[in-house]
């Protein structure tokens, strides 16, 4: 805890320092500005030699000055961020069981930055943030790297840190940086090599992913080519989170494992846990297309027994996968039209071959909107499936990752309903149609003045005990947050 508070203090006054440089050179500039005018007025029009000689000998010091940092002073001026205060109170307290956080209401505090420096060739990129907050078990430390194995948040988390090359035809990525992949709009199966803090499952923030890539151009057509180095999982809640169901235990089985000894076998620093992608997109008489492979790490976990003397301990183990997706996205009139597909090859049979899936739209009305006084009103539904063509078959592995796999058979729907630039409200849903599940949100975002933005909404669980969001039924909560930006 102290070392996080120093660490804290420390970025604190280094932008400080950087801002007091910036106006420390303002001011400077401000004033030989108003000596130059003083000069000019007392000699009128007789500006010669002597005057173009203290020109010179003003200017060029200043040059070299601000020549020399350059690049330190561009992470000041290039600075960006937001402040979000965000509190929310459950309806119900969570089920009763040693140790369970009972705190209620709960508050956060989320500090966002991102900065760079560099040219138009070379460029530093950085973002992350300082939160704190008031629930249990949460919170610890600070950014770890290259791993970070706890699932805790951190105090202050560099999240992104990375070097872009930019040249004519390509542009090569080097460090760690929020890697997205798919073209669907609520839910893409592609879209799985992003790791997240889940602490609030409905609330995840991406991590950034450690990579080296490269994405080449030819007219409309991309390629890109990574390289994970490092594999990272994402967090999830505390044992002790109202969110960790009835048994502390935020992952969701097949089977029954209360009572059992289950242990985490996360993946080692090594050749075997390194991740390869490739991806092409291209832009065809108005479709948008995509096609990517994956050979690593699969961010699903399956479990494993094994047998230790007269004790059985159940492991978690993320094993070797291969996926292969595609995906197309259009648009007609008011209509856009997106969908993909991602086939899951288990190396071995340690977890299920699959196909997940995924088709839907969204529909703009604007005309028939402004009848009710809206600007205009916004809908996408999408349906994702799952179809399983092999189950796990390979020795001493007990259950495949097919409960923690969200999208075997959902209808996800958004619906926004904008009245102006300043006002607008939002529902969200995911319909579990089996096992039954539902979750709801009902939003309203107002901007008070730029940058500065208040939200309100509503969440509601519901559903069978072993569906996704039926676990989670005394967790419906009212929601309060206001954000400035800068």
């Amino acid at each position: 805890m102290n070392r996080a508070k120093y660490i804290v203090a420390i970025f604190v006054v280094f932008f400080m320092v950087i801002s007091f440089h910036q106006a420390m050179a303002a001011d400077d500039a401000d004033l030989l500005n108003q000596l130059d005018n003083e000069m000019a007025t007392d000699k009128g029009k007789k500006a010669g030699s002597d005057l173009d000689l203290l020109n010179e000998l003003e200017t060029n010091p200043v040059e070299k000055k601000e020549s020399r940092f350059k690049y330190l002073t561009q992470i000041g001026k290039n600075l960006e961020g937001s402040l979000r205060l965000r509190g929310h109170v459950f309806f119900r307290k969570p089920t009763d069981r040693e140790g369970v956080d009972e705190r209620n209401p709960v508050g956060e505090a989320l500090l966002r930055f991102k900065t760079w420096t560099g040219g138009n060739t070379l460029r530093l990129n950085l973002s992350g943030w300082l939160e704190a907050g008031t629930q249990q078990d949460t919170y610890e430390g600070m950014f770890f790297w290259p791993q970070d194995k706890d699932r805790q948040r951190r105090y202050l988390e560099l999240n992104q840190l990375y070097l872009n090359l930019f040249q004519e035809s390509y542009d090569v990525t080097i460090g760690k940086k929020i890697f997205k992949n798919g073209i669907s709009t609520l839910f893409s199966p592609a879209d799985r090599y992003r790791p997240t803090d889940s602490n609030d499952p409905m609330d995840p923030k991406d991590l950034g992913t450690w990579q080296a890539k490269v994405d080449y151009y030819i007219d409309q057509h991309t390629v890109t080519a990574a390289i994970f180095p490092f594999y990272n999982s994402s967090k999830r809640p505390s044992e002790k989170s109202r969110w960790s169901d009835v048994k502390g235990d935020y992952d969701t089985y097949a089977t029954d494992t209360y009572g059992k000894q289950i242990e985490e076998d996360y993946p080692a620093l090594s050749i075997n846990s390194v991740g390869y992608f490739a991806r092409g997109k291209t832009t065809f008489h108005g479709w948008d297309l995509f096609v990517s492979a994956y050979h690593g790490l699969n961010p699903y976990y399956v479990l494993r027994e094994e047998t230790r003397g007269s004790e059985t301990v159940t492991i978690k183990e993320n094993v070797k996968v291969g996926n292969y997706a595609a995906g197309f996205s259009t648009a007609y009139k008011k209509w856009e039209f997106h969908g993909e597909i991602l086939f899951n090859f288990s190396y071995d049979g340690k977890d299920d071959h699959y196909f997940s899936y995924v088709g839907g739209f969204t529909y703009t009305i604007d005309d028939w909107a402004r009848k009710f006084f809206l600007d205009k009103i916004d809908i996408t539904i999408e349906y994702a499936g799952e179809v399983v063509t092999k189950e796990q078959y390979a020795d001493s592995y007990t259950e495949s990752s097919r409960k923690s796999r969200l999208g075997q058979n959902d209808i996800f729907t958004r619906i926004n309903f904008k009245y102006d630039e300043d006002l607008s409200f939002q529902y969200i849903s995911d319909f579990e149609l089996g096992p039954q599940g539902r979750y709801n949100k009902f939003q309203s975002e107002y901007k008070i003045r730029p940058g500065l933005v208040w939200i309100m909404a509503l969440e509601l669980f519901n559903g069978k005990d072993d569906s996704y969001y039926g676990r989670w039924t005394r967790n419906d909560r009212v929601i309060a947050s206001v954000t400035y930006s800068f």
